[in-house]
């Protein structure tokens, strides 16, 4: 620091004094994720109807190669350091193939930094090492990605570290067809992949159909043997997967106009009669569950939106007092009771869900609206029951509820009756910054001697500051990673066009 002083003849100095280390900054202000918590319910109700897969896993011939590249470990007896090294060369040959057959029509894991690196002259081999040219900085490249739910399938699995085989063998067809490339890739002494390779490993590029690595995966994702269903035969995942399969695809027959696989699913689960009514859809129990699962969803949205609005606003003033956050979704709501607040109706006459969320009138603005679909979602708890309920809670059964879950909005509603919306309206922001400051510190880590606070909102002194802005998209369903797979493996039509192909329809038998 400076020390400013007046020395012997009037003479002013300047001296610098090295400071206290304790004067630097000690805290690290990081982006969090999941700044809410909200999402927790929806992640956990998701994991549970999608048993592997993931956000992350896009392609089905990525199973298939670790369907057989874990059959190879097994019998080969690979230790980790093996597999490892064989993991990374197949994923970089498939990157490779994929790209020289499919172009930019279907883009492989990792194949722009393979094409980086093979511009810049680096032998194909080099390029599977770790280090600041390889084709992914992960030690396991896309394994680690796609290793669970390759374990929940049954395909792939591991001990100690090595891949082995899982529950269903690798079929001698899917070993076969692989067999080309997993020799390359447990070749010694190569440099350089083996020229004159791709040529042979062209049906395996990603946009490559009719293979036999498809027809053994969409038995496994079917839940099916030659194209029958036994239940006794498969295990309790196997039977969840080839519930959800159903209900996606008998949605996409009933809504063939859906702007998407999603909005479908809402149209034909969440709301109306069909998922109770329609033979196929009321004969999985499951349904329910994923009508909880939805509804509950529009509010986790509804609350990463005004969050993602609040830290905006904030971040667009530069500093924003307590007040300020008040005002900015007071300014956004009516001055009216929110006893007096009509929301549209949550059910038909028969006690069917209607969407009462799609319902809001576009003048209420969008913060209006979130707070309006906050409020309809405290109270469908009281309009559902049985497999709904319990997922539309996060798989809970009973209890008092969460912080900012459908109970701690309508206990707010309840204790706002007879005040204006505005004044709910500050209790809900106050409330959003109370968890959020909640949950950073939870997420408080020490790395070099250095605290790391994860958040995009901060307060020091009664103000905010926001350096960065926050994403309003809502949490992923998997909806769409499930209907990728259902459409490669020729299961479901393209979004669009004919919903079900027959074969779909064979092995989930979801015509009427």
């Amino acid at each position: 620091m400076w020390l400013h002083g007046r020395y012997d003849g009037g003479t002013c100095v300047d001296t610098m004094i090295e400071g206290p280390a304790w004067a630097q900054q000690g805290l690290d202000q990081r982006e969090g994720r999941y700044p809410l918590a909200v999402e927790a319910p929806v992640l956990s109700m998701v994991a549970t109807l999608m048993p592997g897969l993931s956000t992350l896993t896009q392609f089905a011939r990525y199973y298939s190669l670790y369907w057989a590249l874990s059959d190879l470990a097994d019998r080969e007896q690979l230790d980790a350091s093996d597999c490892q090294r064989i993991v990374r060369r197949a994923e970089l040959l498939l990157a490779l193939v994929t790209h020289e057959v499919d172009g930019r029509a279907v883009v492989a894991h990792g194949v722009d930094a393979m094409l980086r690196g093979r511009a810049a002259g680096q032998p194909m081999w080099q390029l599977a090492e770790l280090g600041p040219r390889s084709y992914s900085p992960r030690a396991w490249g896309f394994w680690s990605q796609y290793g669970g739910p390759s374990d929940a399938l049954g395909t792939a699995t591991t001990d100690g570290g090595a891949l082995r085989a899982a529950r269903h063998p690798c079929p001698p067809a899917v070993r076969e067809m692989f067999s080309p490339l997993l020799a390359a890739a447990v070749a010694e002494g190569e440099s350089d992949a083996p020229s004159g390779l791709l040529a042979g490993l062209r049906p395996l590029a990603l946009g490559s159909r009719g293979t036999p690595d498809l027809d053994a995966l969409s038995e496994v994702f079917t839940a099916t043997r030659g194209g029958r269903h036994d239940p006794a035969e498969w295990t309790g995942d196997d039977l969840t997967r080839r519930s959800t399969l159903r209900i996606l695809a008998r949605s996409a027959i009933l809504v063939p106009d859906a702007s998407s696989r999603l909005d479908a699913l809402r149209q034909a689960v969440a709301y109306g009669p069909a998922a109770v009514q329609d033979p196929v859809l009321a004969a999985e129990d499951r349904t329910q569950a994923w009508r909880g699962l939805l509804l509950r969803h529009r509010s986790v949205g509804a609350w990463r939106r005004l969050w993602a609005g609040l830290v905006d606003h904030v971040k667009d003033q530069g500093v924003a007092s307590h007040t300020d956050l008040h005002d900015w979704i007071a300014d956004r709501l009516p001055d009216h009771r929110v006893d007096h607040l009509e929301l549209p109706p949550i059910v038909d006459g028969a006690g069917h869900p209607l969407a009462a969320e799609d319902a809001l009138p576009d003048q209420f603005g969008h913060v209006h609206i979130d707070v309006a679909t906050l409020m309809v979602g405290a109270q469908r708890r009281d309009t559902l029951s049985g497999a709904a309920l319990v997922a539309f809670l996060g798989g809970r059964r009973a209890g008092h509820g969460t912080f900012l879950d459908p109970t701690w909005v309508a206990r707010r509603v309840a204790d706002h009756s007879g005040r204006s919306s505005r004044d709910l309206g500050g209790a809900l922001v106050d409330d959003m910054v109370a968890q959020a400051r909640r949950v950073a510190l939870r997420k408080v880590r020490v790395q070099d001697g250095r605290l790391q606070m994860f958040s995009r909102l901060h307060e020091r002194n009664g103000t905010y500051t926001a350096h960065f802005r926050e994403g309003a998209g809502n949490v992923g369903l998997r909806v769409d990673q499930l209907a990728g797979i259902a459409e490669q493996l020729g299961l479901l039509g393209s979004q669009g066009g004919t919903p079900v192909t027959p074969l779909g329809a064979n092995l989930l038998r979801v015509s009427t």
